[in-house]
Parts: C-alpha cells; sequence; structure tokens
C-alpha cells in the first residue's frame, strides 16, 4: 500500500498525536479498522482481535498518560505496520500491539509465551530496549544488529515504533536527548528502513529533518489546542 494512503502531510500526524496525549486517539482506531480489513480470513483477523483485546485490557504505566490513551500509541503501530507491510497475516499486527508491554506494564515474557506463543515472545524480548544503556553506541549497535538478523516483521514494527515516537519528540524540552535520538534513527533506523520497508524512508527521512526545523514543542493542554484549530 502506497504510504499516502496511510500517511498524512506531518504537521497533520504531529497535531493528531498531540491531541491524541489528551484523550484516546480516534484516527488510531479508524486506521485499525482498516488493518483488519485488510486481512484476508476471519482466522487472520481473529489472531489479531485476539491481540487487540489483550493488549487494551492491560493497566499501562506511563507517566501523564492513562492507559486508554497510551494504548493508541500501540495500535497506531499495528495498525500502521500491517497496512504498510501489506501483509496478510495477523503475526506483524500482533507483534507491534504489543512491542511495548515489557517496558510499560506488569505483564511477564511467560504470559505472553503462554497468550501467543514463544515467536510473538521472544520478538517482543528483542524489540524491549535496557534503558540503562538506551544513549550506548556499542549497546545500540548489537541492539540493532540482532533485529538485523531476525525476522523481517520485528524490524517492520521498529521503524513503525519509531516513526510514530518522532512526531512527538519536540515535547522533550532536552536539545542534547533529542540530537542523540534523531542520530539513532540517521545512523540505525534509516539503513533498517532502506533494507526492509523502502517505501516509506523517503517520509522518515523527511520526518527527521522536521523535527530538526520545529524543535522544542509545549505540551499540550486543552486551551492551546483550541486557540490553533
Amino acid at each position: 500500500m502506497n504510504v499516502a494512503d496511510i500517511l498524512d502531510d506531518i504537521r497533520i500526524e504531529r497535531w493528531r498525536r498531540l491531541i491524541g496525549l489528551l484523550e484516546p486517539d480516534p484516527h488510531a482506531l479508524f486506521l485499525w479498522s482498516r488493518a483488519m480489513a485488510a486481512l484476508p480470513d476471519d482466522v487472520e483477523r481473529g489472531r489479531l482481535d485476539h491481540a487487540f483485546r489483550f493488549a487494551k485490557g492491560i493497566k499501562y504505566h506511563h507517566v501523564g498518560l492513562t492507559s486508554e490513551i497510551y494504548f493508541s500509541h500501540p495500535l497506531r503501530v499495528a495498525a500502521i505496520a500491517t497496512l504498510i507491510s501489506g501483509s496478510q497475516e495477523a503475526g506483524i499486527g500482533m507483534l507491534a500491539v504489543l512491542h511495548n508491554v515489557l517496558e510499560v506494564s506488569d505483564v511477564s515474557v511467560d504470559m505472553l509465551a503462554e497468550a501467543f506463543g514463544s515467536g510473538i515472545s521472544n520478538q517482543i524480548v528483542a524489540l524491549t530496549v535496557d534503558r540503562d544503556f538506551q544513549w550506548d553506541k556499542a549497546y545500540k549497535a548489537g541492539y540493532y544488529g540482532k533485529l538485523m538478523e531476525g525476522p523481517l516483521y520485528a524490524r517492520v514494527v521498529k521503524i513503525v515504533d519509531k516513526l510514530d515516537n518522532l512526531f512527538v519528540l519536540g515535547l522533550n524540552p532536552d536539545l542534547s536527548v533529542r540530537e542523540k535520538y534523531l542520530a539513532e534513527i540517521e545512523n540505525f533506523v534509516l539503513p533498517m528502513s532502506e533494507v526492509s520497508l523502502p517505501s516509506l524512508t523517503a517520509y522518515l527521512r523527511n520526518l527527521v529533518q522536521d523535527c530538526r526545523t520545529t524543535g522544542f514543542i509545549q505540551w499540550p493542554t486543552t486551551l492551546n489546542l483550541k486557540d490553533k484549530t
């Protein structure tokens, strides 16, 4: 599927995500319905719906966000990854909607393996970053190296996860952290995209440049959102 059929202009996409920090993102549900409809049969749709219901029922621990609001992020990642990959199987969406659970919930690897099998649980482990070493260059080189050796669907999920986070990178007031994040995208994620998801590479590269141009973004409030609409 063409990227333009899934993602709008960067400014529109960023605005949706900023609004989505105040309330659950309705566009995420719209994309999800498209992803479900894109699967070929009830078996695959049933597998994806199982992962959706499991993930939606989790209590997420994310500073400043309710579980309902936070859930829009994995939902968007799952929908976009399914649509942009053109996958006819539910696996990529299942992995995507669950990709952060080890980091932001009390769900364990054993619980994931029991519910979805070791294939999904092992890839969630592979996608989970050790935050104690998140800016260590050697650690990140090893982390992305392992992803490159693993299944394609895990790389697609990682690329789309980074894409979704980039839209609101400017909320971080620390310029040095923003630059480290963008350097990681340029050093690892863009090369991965060129190999694993080439259709998204140009949009992702433009988004990196836009993040640098935009710089710091104020945390949204009901008032400033209303003022700009």
